[in-house]
């Protein structure tokens, strides 16, 4: 097989306003490489040509977690919540709801059997405690920081990403209610601060790791978690 091929056919390159390449390997085994406006093709080549033995382990290592338990909306099915996992129950019922006591979710449907609409209920929920969970978090964070208002707080599905920060606004991906405020809190530090430094700059890490030391640890974690139960 060539390496170089296969990795390079992978590859979703993006362009923005940086300074620096970087390649980034997803759990989910998508590729991105992110490249200044100006980067030429032959210098985006040869780096890729140079991460390519890198890319592919990280591949392999990503593909062991590929078959995992897929998130069910049935009685006895688990639900990822905060870091942890807890046992579902679903039960009919003449009206729509969830409720959460003694480390149980219980989800009252009107249509017991129908797994795609307890799925919109559930999805519901979490988005609910999303909100209140993230903004409280979202204050935690903001206390570390000096002169910085308030930013909006959005939560709305990203795709390949867990945030984003744009016009004093960040956005939050739902899908972070199932990791644990620890990794919530690395990821709106890192939206945070977008704030002072709009791209991946060296400066920009160093700020980050100065609110969080051991960010690129919860990172990792908080990925594996996300595509072991999703």
């Amino acid at each position: 097989m060539d390496i170089y091929k296969y990795i390079k056919e992978k590859i979703l390159i993006e362009k923005e306003n940086r300074k620096t390449l970087a390649l980034i390997v997803h759990p989910d085994l998508n590729i991105t490489l992110k490249a200044p406006l100006e980067a030429e093709e032959h210098i985006i080549n040869k780096f890729i040509e140079k991460r390519t033995i890198w890319a592919f382990k990280q591949l392999e290592y990503f593909k062991q977690f590929q078959n995992k338990q897929v998130q069910s909306y049935v009685s006895g099915s688990n639900v990822k919540y905060l870091g942890r996992q807890y046992m579902l129950k679903v039960e009919k019922s003449e009206s729509d709801y969830v409720t959460f006591n003694k480390n149980r979710f219980f989800l009252y449907t009107k249509q017991h059997d129908n797994i795609e609409y307890n799925k919109n209920i559930l999805d519901k929920f979490m988005y609910h405690k999303a909100e209140v969970i993230f903004y409280k978090e979202l204050l935690n964070c903001l206390a570390t920081f000096k002169d910085m208002e308030t930013p909006r707080l959005k939560i709305r599905q990203l795709n390949k990403r867990w945030g984003s920060y744009l016009n004093n606004t960040i956005i939050l991906n739902p899908a972070l209610i199932m990791v644990d405020k620890k990794s919530i809190r690395y990821v709106i530090t890192h939206e945070l601060c977008h704030y002072y430094y709009k791209d991946h700059s060296k400066d920009f890490y160093t700020l980050l790791a100065s609110k969080i030391p051991n960010w690129q640890e919860i990172k990792h974690n908080m990925e594996l978690k996300i595509l072991t139960y999703r």
